[in-house]
């Protein structure tokens, strides 16, 4: 049953992006209560003051199209006054910013606002926290310690099954494991849980010793020794909110705190990634299935009548219930923080592209 109210609700989307595909770029409509100027504070972020002026903050980068005056929207700075006005019709921020140092250049990047706050951001640069089922086999595991302890505490050197080179490494615990859904692609990923943080004290070619540092949790055998690189360089906490590809429907696979609920500010595993056209910013609808109607003209119901045949049915349109955007993107999966939750998040929620969510198409099965 389950399995085909999913199809239906695919259905739902596929069939809009064949139309969405074939229209024109709608025009672009501010919030209502859009203030005209804003003065940028420190700890305000990209998405927060897209959210003053537009409903949907991945429309974004169209309020700063052919401004002259910005020539990275990514780098807003506290004390920047942003000024709304209108061009041919449509809306335009311009920038008058705080200080300018020379004609091209501005203050350091590192005092840029970031796009999302950084808190929530930041420990998913810093080092690898999704493993694909590739590299869950290749991972370097804790041998133990030489005294054979099962439990390894702070301060404690332990050894690892290889040779290693980077001076600092996080050891973790896979959580859980998540497979792709509703496509002939076969791949898996698991969930890192942060364990404790090490420096390398020594290595051959066999095992390497590392120096327990920090500790969140005793260290076990076969736990995963990941190296801490710094921030991926491909990487950063300012980018620009855009919507996903057009009629892409993604997943949501489970949260990185492993919660069966989800909210604002909480970061969950979908089964999109890099190869199905993502990337850091791209932005998400989170929506829940439309109720399935039964019967026939003159007896629709929400419950289908036991051992009647031959009936019809119908999905009605998803219910919108937040928005999120990708943080780090992977092959195959991605992470995801949710800006907004209307409702409890769920792993039966789907997250539809904003490119493809505003049908109001029902499909009727008979």
């Amino acid at each position: 049953m389950r399995h085909s109210i999913f199809k239906l609700f695919l259905f739902f989307v596929v069939s809009f992006s064949v139309v969405a595909a074939t229209s024109t770029t709608p025009p672009l409509v501010l919030k209502e209560g859009a203030p005209n100027t804003y003065t940028v504070k420190k700890g305000d972020t990209l998405w927060d003051i897209s959210a003053l002026f537009l409903d949907s903050p991945w429309l974004w980068p169209r309020l700063w199209q052919v401004n002259p005056s910005i020539e990275n929207p990514h780098l807003i700075y506290p004390g920047d006054k942003l000024t709304l006005t209108w061009q041919n019709g449509q809306p335009l921020l311009s920038l008058k910013p705080m200080k300018k140092i020379s004609p091209h250049v501005r203050k350091s990047d590192k005092d840029a606002i970031s796009t999302l706050d950084d808190g929530l951001v930041m420990p998913y640069l810093k080092s690898d926290q999704l493993l694909t089922d590739a590299d869950e086999d290749n991972a370097l595991r804790v041998l133990g310690t030489s005294e054979g302890r099962q439990f390894l505490s702070s301060n404690e050197r332990i050894y690892i099954d290889g040779q290693v080179s980077y001076p600092d490494w996080a050891i973790y615990r896979l959580v859980e494991e998540y497979e792709r859904s509703g496509d002939d692609v076969d791949a898996s990923a698991y969930s890192l849980r942060l364990v404790a943080k090490t420096k390398l004290k020594e290595s051959n070619d066999k095992v390497s010793a590392l120096q327990v540092v920090t500790q969140h949790q005793e260290v076990k055998q076969n736990d995963i020794a990941l190296p801490i690189m710094g921030d991926d360089m491909m990487l950063s906490t300012t980018f620009m909110p855009t919507p996903a590809p057009q009629g892409l429907v993604a997943n949501i696979k489970g949260s990185m705190d492993n919660h069966q609920f989800m909210a604002k500010n909480q970061v969950v595993i979908i089964d999109r990634g890099s190869d199905d056209g993502l990337k850091q910013g791209s932005s998400f609808n989170l929506a829940k299935a439309g109720a399935v109607i039964y019967g026939g003209k003159g007896d629709y119901r929400y419950e289908k009548e036991v051992g009647v045949n031959g009936f019809s049915s119908a999905e009605l349109p998803p219910i919108s219930i937040g928005q999120m955007v990708v943080i780090r993107p992977y092959a195959k999966f991605s992470l995801a923080l949710i800006t907004q939750s209307l409702e409890p998040i769920r792993t039966d929620s789907i997250a539809v592209s904003p490119l493809a969510s505003q049908s109001q198409d029902v499909n009727i099965a008979g």
